[in-house]
């Protein structure tokens, strides 16, 4: 599908300035406001999709979570599905990085019923695939994980192979999900398939994980020679500054291993590390994990006074963790009921500004824009459903020597006297532009050709009702019309509005040249000489 040009601007957007979070995030919440000025759906929806993004990228939770509410909500009746299952999976991975697994889940499954349902491809399938097989472990579902963590994989190497990183990461993943399963040798022939691709990995922290997760089997298949020497390995690799919380998870779930089996100076090498993590993270989360490690150190090792200790602290934090959930749900509450309405404001505004830009200023009726897409869809309507297209070509006779009388302000107010006869008229099913100058065009669908007259011929009463004086018309020293009226079934010769306007072109020009003040109707559109029929009015 081609890409529309409001969601190329903001694509291109990222890709300049991706490289800068600050000014990233300044450039899309601009295009958000332009797109909100002009009542550009597409732009803002897709700027709130890559704000959300950028945030996710940053660890900003609170600014992901209200962005990807609002893309979703906004693109969500829209046919732009690759954004809509970004917007989901982002909104899955924020709420799966605030514990709210459920919704994460829900997030996720939206994602992929999307990619699949529209046959997405690349990096936005690459991306759900492996947020719903996280999903699904999270929740305990780990077959359904391996199944979609494995398409993931598949996936990766068909469209990516170069992205190694990538790569080793999700077969990492993989390896966890076997391993949680009981399927060790598995888990230990998807760390051999990946050995070779760690020197071309550029994230030393999953490298680290790497030895990590292959130190845990090793231990679970008893082949303890082989678990001391990835620890080791890992313990040379582990990074100072960056701290990825699956890092920590992995290391607390190798620790309880080894300081059960006394290893006392690979214990206090993992003391060490989460002492500086639990230094350097104050977080609740975080305090957490450093916590009950450091409990089951204690304990382990006999030294009970500490690991009490260590044991009230995790209780206590286990509290406050479960209040800031709650607290945090609770503020999730209210910030999806706030983006909703605030949603909903917005798109009320949109619809007002989009009205008023496919108005033409002085008539209120639709401009020539407008109009082509309203044709369109008449058109394209009709033609499923068998129906007719018609259109009334309307000319205000004498119009410049009127001008020429009485002043072009007074023609201006002439032709919005006309137009507001013309609005009088409107459905969903009927619509008036103004054309140019003092021609207006009326277009109807799924009308008789009775009923398309009628409507022409109530536009021509109530002009001549209104009993504006112009003394240089000869019909009466009145304000008259000259129109022109076509109702066509829906074929090759008239599936366009040109083609179609082309015809009431016609019928309005047969009325001027048969002395004005009259309605014609131009039957058997689609036969060569067919004859003109009078609207008496």
């Amino acid at each position: 599908m081609k890409k529309n040009k409001s969601v190329l601007e903001v694509a291109r957007t990222v890709e300049t300035f991706g490289g800068n979070h600050k000014k990233l995030t300044l450039e899309l919440k601009r295009l958000i406001q332009c797109g909100k000025r002009s009542g550009d759906f597409l732009m803002v929806g897709a700027a709130y999709c890559c704000l959300a993004e950028a945030y996710n990228e940053a660890d900003d939770l609170h600014g992901t979570i209200v962005n990807a509410l609002k893309a979703v909500t906004i693109l969500k009746d829209t046919d732009e599905y690759d954004l809509i299952a970004r917007s989901y999976c982002t909104l899955g991975h924020a709420y799966t990085y605030q514990g709210n697994n459920q919704m994460a889940l829900a997030c996720d499954e939206l994602a992929y019923h999307i990619v699949k349902r529209h046959r997405i491809k690349g990096k936005t399938r690459i991306a759900t695939l492996n947020n719903l097989s996280v999903s699904y472990r999270v929740m305990e579902e780990t077959r359904k994980s391996i199944k979609f963590m494995n398409e993931c994989i598949d996936l990766l190497k068909k469209d990516c192979s170069e992205e190694y990183t990538e790569l080793v990461m999700y077969s990492l993943n993989l390896a966890e999900f076997y391993k949680d399963v009981g399927e060790l040798r598995r888990a230990e022939e998807i760390f051999d398939s990946i050995t070779e691709m760690l020197q071309k990995v550029d994230f030393a922290p999953i490298v680290c994980d790497y030895y990590l997760r292959r130190a845990i089997v090793s231990y679970l298949l008893k082949d303890t020679a082989a678990g001391n020497g990835y620890m080791d390995t890992a313990f040379s690799l582990f990074p100072n500054n960056v701290y990825p919380i699956p890092l920590y998870d992995d290391l607390c779930e190798v620790a309880r291993i080894i300081t059960k089996a006394k290893d006392r100076e690979r214990s206090e090498k993992i003391l060490d590390i989460m002492t500086v993590y639990a230094q350097k993270n104050k977080g609740t989360m975080e305090q957490l994990f450093a916590t009950r490690m450091m409990a089951n150190y204690y304990k382990d090792f006999g030294e009970y006074k500490l690991a009490s200790e260590h044991f009230s602290k995790y209780e206590e934090l286990n509290e406050k963790q479960l209040r800031e959930s709650k607290e945090m749900q609770m503020k999730l509450h209210y910030m999806t009921r706030n983006t909703e309405a605030e949603v909903r404001r917005l798109k009320r505004k949109m619809r007002q500004n989009e009205e008023l830009a496919s108005l033409e200023s002085l008539t209120k009726l639709l401009n020539r824009s407008a109009l082509l897409q309203v044709s369109s869809e008449f058109i394209e309507t009709a033609a499923k459903k068998k129906q007719k297209v018609g259109a009334i070509f309307v000319d205000i006779d004498y119009f410049k020597e009127y001008n020429d009388t009485y002043g072009h302000a007074s023609g201006d107010e002439i032709i919005t006297r006309v137009a507001r006869i013309c609005r009088k008229q409107e459905t969903s099913n009927v619509r008036f532009a103004r054309y140019g100058g003092d021609e207006f065009f009326g277009i109807t669908r799924g009308l008789t050709d009775d009923e398309v007259s009628d409507i022409a011929r109530c536009v021509s009463k109530a002009v001549r009702l209104a009993d504006i004086p112009h003394v240089k018309n000869p019909n009466g020293g009145r304000i008259t019309l000259s129109v022109g009226v076509v109702n066509v079934a829906i074929t090759d010769q008239t599936n366009n509005i040109l083609q179609i306007a082309n015809y009431a072109d016609k019928a309005m020009y047969y009325s001027k040249n048969t002395g004005k003040n009259a309605i014609y109707r131009l039957d058997g559109a689609n036969k060569t000489g067919a004859p003109f029929t009078k609207i008496d009015f």
